[in-house]
Formats: C-alpha cells, structure tokens, sequence
C-alpha cells in the first residue's frame, strides 16, 4: 500500500485488499481535517468581525490625535473602494458606498437644471442670448456626405463647422437627402459632435433611416440634443458603414426644421439622492468627477442638511481615460442610516459644468 505525500492517506494498489481498518482511519482523518478547516475559517470570519469591531471602537473611545489617524486610514482605503467600484458596468449591492456615472443611458440620480449629454450631465451660461440667424450665419459645410453602392471604402461624411456665439444646445436641425437604387430596407447614419479645442468626440449616436422602395429623397430631422458652449469650434459629422445604396446628403437650412436654444439664465442646478448605509456612520467622503470651462462655476454639498465646501480638488484620469478635477466633500460627524446628498451648481457668466460621476464612502 502506498500514502500520500501530505496527509499519509492510504492509496490501494491493485494487489492490496481493501482493508476495513484502513478505510474507516482514512475517513476519520478527513472528517477531523475539513472540521478542522471548517472551524479555522469561522474563526477568520469571526477575527474579521471583531478587527472591524475594534477598529470602530477606537474611533468612539481612542484621543483625538490617534481618531483623526485612524479615520484618514480608514478614508484613503473607503477612497479606493470607491474608485474599485467604478470598474463595475452594474453596481454590486453595497452599504454606504456607491460609484455612479452621471450622463447617457443609464441610471440616473434626480437631476435639476442640467442637460443629459452622452458623456456628461452639462450646464453653461452665456451673457446674452443671440438670434437664429446669428448661429446660422456661421455655420457651414465642409464636405456633403456620399454613399457608393457595393463600394463603403468610397464613402465619405458629411461634415459641418460652426463656432457657436454662446452656449446652449440643438433641439433638431436638418440634412436633406437624395438615396437611390436602395437593395435594403435602412441604413444606420452615424452623428458624431466633436469638440476641436479639446479634440474629444462629446457626443455620439446613431439614426436609423427606412426606405419605402428603392428611394428615399427629402429631408431628415435630427432631435439630438447636442449641447455646445459659446466662442468654441466644433464639428457635426454624419457617416455611414452601408453600401446598399447610391446617395448624398447635404445640410440645409429651413427654419422650420432648425432650432437651438440660448443659454443665459442664472440657474442653480442640482443632482440629489438618498443612500442607505445600514446604520449611522462616523464620518463620509463624497468625490465629484468635474469639468469647468471658460470663466467656470461653483460647486457646492448639502449633506444631511450641511453646507459643505470641496476639501480639495486635483486633477486625475477618470473611467473612461478624460483627464478631468476631482473635488472631495467630507462630512466630519454623524452620517445617517438614509442619507441625503444635493449636489449644487452654479455657473458663471461664460462659464460651463460637466459632471462624469460621483462616489460615496462611509466608515
């Protein structure tokens, strides 16, 4: 008979007979182990507890000197939980702690005063509103698109340039279309708005377009809300990847078709939410992912009911590899069980918001 290297249990070769004393020792020597183990990794958990336990107990009874060390570790390593957190598309349950991305699709807090772009939740306020035709006037079209059936490598965008007179965002505008000799039944035009100062694609999306027949001719109304800011060069451009049609397409203006909104107003916008932490906490960090333009804004936090002010801000590269400012908000003191985060802004005369997410930690 031969053993193993580790736990010396039996191993039978063929010539051995199965021996009932041997057997029954084999059985008994894994029952003791994995109890053994069972009980090692109960106490682990239990020691787990009580570190935990201990540490909150030092904060509530240890000099304030050894408190604020303890609470500014337990803070750097709630600070990396946070940014942990942001790896994950869909949130794992937690308690009193929560990574969000603000802007696009997905869910969102209770917004007040700011615009949903894709990238952003965005706010900007111009000094005086300008007319249709002063934002008309400068915008113009480099290229018309073209779309070669059989041949998508012969494709070319559509691409439009203006330089807005002040902030404020599209509600439709046209392009008017001739497509022909059409083998499908849609194509999918992709719109993308580009900012040439920072050389970021800002916002994106896709329009899908049916053909009744072989043709489809006229004009085509885009209800995106591209949001832009004053004094800024940027560019509309409309491609496709389909080549089951000749085409072209070209922008043209019809009022009727064409509309943009001003922004002036003084607006105090807000993005609010509750949290459940499980039980009161001792202290909390809120991080903000910002961008300011031009002459900037304020940011501000009303947490359960108290003022605060950003503790520090510092530029880093968020999720989705921009490089933007982090403010961090600290709630010294009592954190309740639910608790309330409004977030303020406010922008200054020719100045713009964009908010990319936000992070809660509590210990």
């Amino acid at each position: 008979m031969d053993y193993t290297k580790n736990y010396h249990l039996p191993q039978w070769v063929k010539s051995d007979r199965i021996m009932m004393d041997d057997f029954n020792r084999m059985c008994a020597d894994i029952e003791n182990g994995l109890t053994g183990n069972w009980q090692k990794s109960g106490e682990l958990s239990s020691r787990i507890e009580q570190v935990a336990g201990e540490a909150r107990e030092q904060i509530l009874t240890s000099d304030t000197a050894s408190q604020t060390s303890l609470k500014n570790g337990l803070l750097r390593l709630a600070y990396n939980h946070c940014y942990m957190l942001a790896a994950f598309e869909k949130q794992p349950p937690q308690s009193g702690f929560f990574f969000q991305r603000l802007g696009g699709a997905g869910q969102q807090p209770s917004v007040s005063g700011l615009l949903n772009r894709e990238d952003a939740l965005w706010i900007a306020r111009g000094g005086t509103a300008y007319s249709m035709k002063d934002f008309t006037s400068q915008l113009k079209q480099i290229s018309e698109m073209k779309i070669v059936r059989g041949n998508a490598a012969e494709n070319r965008p559509l691409v439009l340039r203006f330089t807005p007179p002040g902030p404020g965002y599209f509600t439709k505008f046209t392009i008017h279309s001739d497509l022909r000799d059409s083998i499908c039944s849609e194509t999918v035009w992709h719109v993308a708005f580009f900012n040439e100062n920072t050389g970021i694609y800002e916002q994106e999306t896709d329009l899908t377009l049916k053909f009744a027949g072989a043709y489809r001719n006229g004009y085509n109304v885009f209800t995106n809300l591209f949001c832009f800011n004053g004094g800024v060069p940027y560019r509309i451009e409309i491609s496709t990847a389909d080549d089951g049609y000749n085409g072209k397409a070209e922008y043209r203006f019809v009022e009727s078709y064409f509309s943009t909104v001003s922004l002036t107003d003084d607006t105090n916008c807000a993005v609010s939410c509750t949290v459940p932490c499980g039980e009161e906490k001792s202290d909390g960090l809120l991080l903000v992912q910002y961008r300011m333009g031009g002459t900037g804004g304020t940011l501000s936090l009303n947490w359960d009911g108290a003022l605060l002010s950003p503790v520090h801000t510092r530029s880093i590269v968020n999720f989705t590899g921009k490089t933007v400012m982090e403010a961090a908000f600290r709630k010294k003191g009592r954190v309740s069980a639910n608790t309330s985060l409004r977030l303020d802004t406010r922008c200054n005369v020719g100045g713009d918001i964009a908010l990319y997410g936000w992070a809660m930690a509590t210990i």
